[in-house]
């Protein structure tokens, strides 16, 4: 990595520090809604550090905690582009059995009176 680099992720870093320092005793708003989607209350009352705890327990990998800003919203963009592709692959599929035939096999109630 060049030393301009170098240098420049340093004083990110250190501002990180400084922010995360000084942002755990900053009271926030009741964000239990962000941007029109709903919060479950466990994820509103976790810290900074508890969620990405949180997130490092659910990725396949951990760190989550050490990535820049910017590599945090490239992230969750792209989950957030998973959660569409598999929501239209469900919904498609979803068509599919719809236009299965509504008849049954006639063993599910077997054995029942």
């Amino acid at each position: 990595m060049k030393m301009r680099q170098r240098l420049l992720r340093f004083i990110l870093d250190m501002f990180g520090y400084i922010y995360i320092s000084i942002e755990q005793f900053v009271e926030y708003p009741d964000d239990s809604e962000i941007l029109g989607v709903g919060i479950d209350g466990d994820l509103h009352r976790m810290s900074r550090q508890q969620l990405c705890r949180y997130m490092d327990a659910v990725l396949p990998e951990g760190g989550f905690f050490d990535l820049q800003s910017t590599s945090k919203i490239r992230l969750g963009c792209q989950l957030l582009r998973n959660f569409h592709l598999v929501k239209k692959q469900l919904s498609k599929d979803r068509v599919q059995f719809s236009k299965a035939p509504r008849e049954t096999a006639g063993v599910e109630n077997e054995g029942w009176s």
